[in-house]
Parts: C-alpha cells; structure tokens; sequence
C-alpha cells in the first residue's frame, strides 16, 4: 500500500513537470513568432513612412525648381537646403528623422536617402530606373561611456 502511494507520487509530478515544460515551450515558440511578426510590420511601417518622405521631398523639389534651387545642399549635416524641412512638413511630418545622401542635379533628382526611426534605418537608392530600397534593425549591443582621470597633483 505504501509502495503505490509513492509510485502515484511520482506520476503525478511527472504529469505535472509534462504540463510545465509543454507551456514553457508554447510560451517561447508563441513569443518568437509574436516578435518575429511585430518586427516585420514594424519594419514595413518604417518603409511607409520614409516613401511618404521622399515623396514630400519630390513635391519640395519641384517647388524648389521653379525657384531654380533644389532640395540638396552638400555642405549641410543632413543634405536638405535651408527651407526644405518646413515645405516637408506642410506635407507629412515624419516621426523619423530622414537625410539626403545623394542627389542628380542634372537630372534633378534625388537618388539616395536615409530615414531613422525608432531602431529602423530604411535607406533608399536610385540607379537610373533602378529603385532600391532597405529597411535595417539596429540594435545596440554595447555602449561604453569613457571618462578622463585627472590625477590629484595635476
């Protein structure tokens, strides 16, 4: 009698240690593909967001054109003319921030651009009709933060 005690013990705790391993399981197959899924509309969400910049950019653009201007400007930080950002805006406003890489001028195009948001870069590039464009995660995998030591007899 004490014998099958013991023997329904240890099918109880191995039906139950069964239990907690298949939801342990669920549990992290269900969150890889729930973050799987969330990084891929995220990341299509970036996608929309830097195609409505860039066609924000376009109608400045030819704004700027019939002023004889354009949106570039090489020696600025982010690429964008003076004035450019608040004729974007009257448009979309991003959540993002977004730069010009490159531009034709000859053509009178913009053929490279960046937009960050969030942990996404999306970059865009134009090669003739050739349209290319590549949403990034970025993920900080370290930061290091150096400080100088000054000594007591300095």
């Amino acid at each position: 009698m004490l014998l099958m005690g013991k023997e329904q013990n240890r099918v109880t705790v191995t039906k139950i240690a069964k239990v907690i391993l298949i939801v342990l399981v669920t549990f992290i197959v269900g969150g890889t593909v729930f973050c799987a899924f969330k990084l891929h509309i995220d990341a299509k969400s970036a996608l929309r967001e830097a195609k409505n910049v860039r066609l924000a950019l376009r109608t400045a653009d030819i704004e700027m054109y019939a002023k004889g201007q354009t949106i570039f400007n090489v020696s600025r930080k982010n690429g964008l003319e003076v004035g450019v950002q608040e004729k974007v805006e009257q448009i979309i406003v991003p959540k993002g921030k977004y730069s010009i890489t490159s531009y034709d001028k000859k053509g009178h195009e913009m053929t490279g651009m960046t937009y960050r948001v969030g942990h996404y870069i999306v970059m865009f590039k134009k090669d003739g009709d050739n349209i290319k464009w590549d949403v990034d995660y970025v993920m900080n995998v370290y930061d290091y933060s150096e400080f100088d030591v000054k000594l007591e007899n300095e």
